[in-house]
């Protein structure tokens, strides 16, 4: 089985793409042979959350492939606290947040407050994050993981094209996992690996902004232990989004 850690459905407003519906990315994965993905609107990362998230339900609902992660903006408390209520219920795995599109700092109160609830909540959270964006780089990864000891806090891309600073904090941070979408560089993956281990590692592609295919075959190339390569594709996204597939 594998399970893509970080998917989307719906057109970026700064990234033309021809082919984002949701019939269009179970396209995609059932081509490359992956099962699931951990999917988030872009409607609700661009422009409306409360919208994005019901129109995801409903694609789940069609696709048993998309398996959803509610988005909130934690600027807009209100609205974010009553999306969170009932997340569980209405079928959202776990979280996603976008710092750099909803221009906030996850080291700020607001976004502290909206952590501090799913860390109660047992909700685990995927993270954007950049390393030349203050608001999601391995400083601020560093200050939630120490606040928030108990919190799963899944990196998505590692920190994009980053140096090792965030593997530095996953050394330090137990709770921190790093999504590998969009880091393709030779040799980091296997630096990764030496110092991490499997466990805290788990595939994610990005679609449809990237294909899936390149980091899917950026995996196998490292020539990984099969059990080692499973946890990667699949278990660990499996263990940490408490998912019964």
């Amino acid at each position: 089985m594998i399970i893509d850690a970080h998917a989307h459905i719906g057109r970026f407003n700064s990234w033309p793409l021809a082919k984002a519906r949701p019939e269009d990315i179970v396209g995609i994965l059932q081509r490359e042979g992956i099962d699931y993905a951990v999917t988030s609107s872009a409607r609700a990362i661009c422009y409306d959350c409360p919208e994005g998230n019901a129109e995801l339900l409903e694609a789940a609902a069609r696709y048993a492939q998309i398996i959803p992660l509610l988005c909130v903006n934690p600027r807009r408390r209100e609205e974010a606290f009553a999306e969170l209520a009932d997340w569980r219920s209405r079928g959202f795995v776990g979280l996603k947040l976008h710092p750099t599109v909803h221009e906030y700092s996850l080291a700020s109160p607001a976004a502290d407050e909206v952590l501090g609830f799913c860390e109660e909540a047992g909700m685990a959270v995927l993270t954007h994050s950049a390393e030349e964006d203050p608001g999601c780089d391995a400083e601020a990864i560093a200050t939630v993981a120490a606040r928030h000891p108990e919190l799963i806090l899944i990196v998505g891309h590692a920190c994009l094209f980053s140096s090792r600073q965030v593997v530095e904090v996953a050394e330090r941070h137990p709770n921190v996992y790093l999504e590998l979408s969009v880091n393709y560089e030779a040799g980091k993956l296997e630096d990764t690996i030496e110092r991490l281990g499997c466990d805290r590692l788990l595939f994610g592609s990005d679609v449809p902004l990237h294909n899936p295919s390149v980091m899917l075959q950026r995996i196998r190339v490292a020539g990984l232990p099969e059990q080692d390569e499973e946890m990667i594709l699949c278990d660990n996204a499996r263990r940490l989004y408490g998912l019964s597939i």
